[in-house]
Order: structure tokens, then C-alpha cells, then sequence
């Protein structure tokens, strides 16, 4: 842990970036949100009425609005960090493991900001207006222990999956870095028409887990995601 500690100091020396950056992302996001519900509200009459509010119920925006961000912060802790660390004597194990640590940091600053703002949510009865931006489907419809889970694995997700991508490019230029988002999408789609393809066998089987699933699913990819730019990280040069 000693030779591990200087590369999670290395990616926290930007703290204001990596841990609060995204929870002010989500709070934007929600100011968004009630600038919409507002304008509805002046044409519908406050507080919202129930046929507006089923339809906020389905408010994507927390599950958006954070992932393109983290996306990058993964590519450039991996790639720009990367010869830094070597250069004051890490091994590349270190290094991914510090930055791993610093990961987790992130997503649980994204985790509780996100619980932090579903309580808020409630407390003031959806923003006095019956609005909501975190309340929603997507994250257990105000359960705070799903939506904090939906939040984490989100983030480890998009910040392993930019890791991946800045280790590509550090270990194989440019052009397999293309390579390997081609590939990558490939998959994606390939693995979603083959999802929804046979959903008549799959959804018997998942009856009950709800939005859950998804969280079980996105873990699984995260952790695929970390072994792909561990086993990048690993070939990388200087």
C-alpha cells in the first residue's frame, strides 16, 4: 500500500476535477430539470400535475449527464498520469491500483452527491412544485440504497471504460486506439441485439430485479472494462 499511496496522490492532485466537478455536473443537471418543470408548470398550473409527473418519473438525466465527463477524467488519469508515476520509480501495477483507488473515490463522491440530492428531493416535496430529477425509475424511484448503487457502478463504469481507452493509446498509438473503439461498439451493439433478441428467455429469469439488473449488468462490464486496461496498462510504454 506504501508504494501505492503516491499514485492515488497523483490522481487526487486535482481534487476540485475528480470529486467535485461531477457532483456539481448533477446539480446542473437538476437545475435543468426544474427550469423545465417550470415552464410547464406556468402553461399547467403548480404543482405539477399527475399526468406531467408520471412522465418525470422517466427523467434520464442523472443516468446522462455524468458518464461523458467521467469518460475523460478515465483517459487522461491513465494517459497523462501515466509517465509521471514511471518517472518517480512506480511500477505500472502501482500505478493502476492508485488510480484504481482514486476511481472508487470518484464514484462514491458521484454515489452520495446523488443521494445527498434525492434526499433533498423528498425533504422539500420535489422542489415545492412536485418536480423531480432523482425520484425517478432510473434509480429505484427514491431508493436511496439503489440509487446510490445505480450512481456508483455508472461511474466506475465510464471511468474504467476511458481508462481502457487512454491505456490503448499510451501502449498502442492512434490507430489501435480507433481500433479499439470500432471493436468495442461492435460489440456493444452485437451484445444488445443479441440481448433483446432472445429478452423472451432472459426476463423470466431476472423477474423481480427491476432496475437491480441493470446495476448487476453495468458491474460486470465495469469489472471487465478495469481487466482490459490492467492487462493495457501492463504493455504501456513511457
Amino acid at each position: 500500500m506504501t508504494h501505492v499511496r503516491p499514485n492515488l496522490r497523483l490522481y487526487l492532485a486535482n481534487r476540485t476535477g475528480v470529486l467535485l466537478t461531477p457532483v456539481v455536473i448533477l446539480t446542473v443537471m437538476l437545475g435543468l430539470s426544474l427550469i423545465v418543470a417550470g415552464f410547464i408548470g406556468i402553461a399547467t398550473g403548480f404543482p405539477l400535475p399527475e399526468g406531467t409527473v408520471v412522465r418525470m418519473r422517466y427523467n434520464g438525466g442523472a443516468l446522462y449527464c455524468v458518464p461523458g465527463f467521467l469518460l475523460s477524467v478515465g483517459v487522461l488519469a491513465m494517459n497523462r498520469n501515466f509517465s509521471m508515476a514511471l518517472a518517480f520509480g512506480s511500477t505500472r501495477r502501482n500505478f493502476w491500483l492508485g488510480t484504481s483507488i482514486g476511481f472508487i473515490l470518484t464514484s462514491l463522491a458521484v454515489g452520495v452527491g446523488t443521494v445527498l440530492l434525492l434526499g433533498l428531493e423528498i425533504l422539500t416535496d420535489h422542489w415545492f412544485i412536485n418536480a423531480r430529477a432523482f425520484d425517478v425509475v432510473a434509480l429505484g424511484s427514491g431508493d436511496p440504497v439503489q440509487a446510490f448503487a445505480t450512481m456508483f457502478v455508472l461511474s466506475m463504469l465510464s471511468l474504467y471504460t476511458g481508462a481502457f481507452f487512454g491505456t490503448i493509446y499510451r501502449a498502442l498509438g492512434t490507430v489501435w486506439t480507433s481500433v479499439a473503439a470500432v471493436g468495442l461498439g461492435v460489440l456493444a451493439l452485437s451484445a444488445g441485439a443479441a440481448f433483446l433478441w432472445k429478452w423472451d428467455v432472459i426476463a423470466p429469469q431476472v423477474v423481480g430485479w427491476e432496475a437491480w439488473f441493470f446495476v448487476a449488468l453495468g458491474l460486470v462490464t465495469a469489472a471487465l472494462m478495469a481487466a482490459a486496461s490492467y492487462g493495457a496498462n501492463r504493455s504501456a510504454t513511457i
